[in-house]
This record gives structure tokens, sequence and C-alpha cells, in this order.
């Protein structure tokens, strides 16, 4: 009894960090229109479900590839299943590739600078290469699934896929993310976030205090207005730009 208590346990830590994940990701999506491939909310939920995804797997499921368990398994998924077949084919291709950049990185840093940057070859990326790969190729949510409904081919019976609940929902709880559309592009809105209401109010009194240098009864001169109001409009650009 009490293992069982331990193994439900388990697959609800396992489902409660996914739901957490899925929710950073859906609230980034919503307050920045967008989410970014190198997101750190990206790194984490994909080691969430590739946790899910490895959890009460069977020994034999892995085949050769006992280093990459993940690779092994979408790619026995694939000969049954086109859309991980096709994921199979795009995930090997970004692996070759990164082997190359490591392979000629090793021989010059000149050859270093000379290469196109390669998106999500970060460390974490690599960590998680198969998984990341499915979530920008809208297929994770389908792999996923297709293992609840065949769970009994690759898992054991404590595994969170083979259970008629969780599984099922940890499938669901990824059509969210697999929907959402992601970027490489390094854009403003990347780097900085909106400014809060407190610094803005803190801009508005550094822009009072120039403008009113001048004595209050005195009338500014022509060209001092004048760059008031460029500093203002200024302001303003620079307030819509980072909005």
């Amino acid at each position: 009894m009490a293992t069982i208590m331990a193994e439900a346990e388990t697959r609800q830590k396992l489902l409660r960090t996914v739901k957490k994940e899925v929710k950073q990701i859906m609230e980034e999506a919503v307050t920045r229109k967008f989410v970014h491939e190198d997101s750190s909310h990206i790194v984490s939920f994909c080691a969430a479900v590739e946790a899910c995804v490895l959890h009460g797997l069977k020994r034999r499921a892995a085949g050769f590839l006992r280093s990459n368990k993940i690779a092994a398994l979408f790619m026995k998924v694939g000969k049954s299943f086109p859309p991980a077949e096709e994921l199979c084919r795009k995930a090997q291709e970004l692996e070759q590739l990164m082997e190359t950049k490591r392979s000629q990185s090793l021989q010059s840093q000149d050859s270093l600078r000379k290469l196109p940057r390669l998106p999500n070859l970060n460390p974490p990326g690599v960590k998680n290469l198969w998984i990341r790969a499915a979530l920008f190729e809208k297929v994770l949510d389908k792999i996923v699934l297709y293992l609840v409904e065949n769970s009994s081919k690759y898992y054991e019976k404590e595994a969170i896929l083979m259970d008629p609940v969780d599984g099922p929902i940890l499938a669901s709880l990824l059509v969210g993310p697999c929907a959402l559309e992601y970027t490489k592009m390094k854009t403003a809105d990347h780097f900085w976030t909106d400014p809060s209401a407190d610094e803005l109010v803190q801009r508005h009194r550094i822009h009072s205090g120039i403008c009113r240098q001048d004595s209050p009864t005195k009338r500014p001169a022509l060209c001092v207005r004048m760059k008031s109001q460029g500093c203002f409009l200024i302001f303003l650009s620079t307030c819509k730009l980072l909005h």
C-alpha cells in the first residue's frame, strides 16, 4: 500500500511541475505576445516534460541508444507514427549540425567565428534537444498522446503515461504550448521589459525638474522652450517603444 501511495505521489509531483511550466509559458505568450526559443521557461518546460516521458520507461524501449533514451524512444515510435518519424529526421539533422560545429571549433577559433550562429544549441537546449524539436515542430502533444494510447508497449505499470487519468491529462497540457509561435529573433522586447509605473513617474519628475530650472516669473527663452518640448517628445517616443 505504501508503495502504491509513493508511486501516485511521484506521478502527481511530475504532473504539477508540468502544469506550472505550462502556465509560465502561456503567461509569457500573453504578456509579451511571443515566446523566444531561448526563454528560460522553454528550458524548464522541456526538462519537466522529458522527466514525465522517461518516467517508468521500459529498459528495452531505450534500445541501443542507452545514452539518449528520448531519441531511442522517439525512433521506435517513428516506425509506426509518421509525425514522430519526420521529427526524428529533423532532430538528427540538428545533432549533426551541432557535431560539425563542435569539431570545427576544436580546430580553430577563427573557423568558429566564421560559422553562422545556430539557434537553440546552447547547453540547456542540447540536453533536451529532442523534446525542444518536438515542441517547435508542434508535434510534442501528438507524440505524447500516442505514447499514452500505446503505453503498455513502452512503460512499466507505475509510469505516469500508464495512468488512465494522469496520462491523458499530461497529453492535453501540451496542446497549448504546441499551438504557440516561437521566435528566434533577438528583438528589443527580448532584452527589455515594460517600465513600471514607479519608473514612469520618476522619469516624469526628472523631466519636470529640468523644465522648471528657470524662475517661474521669467518667461523661458524660445530655444529653451523648444528644447523642453523636444525632451518631452523624445520621452513619449521612448515610452511607446518600450511598450
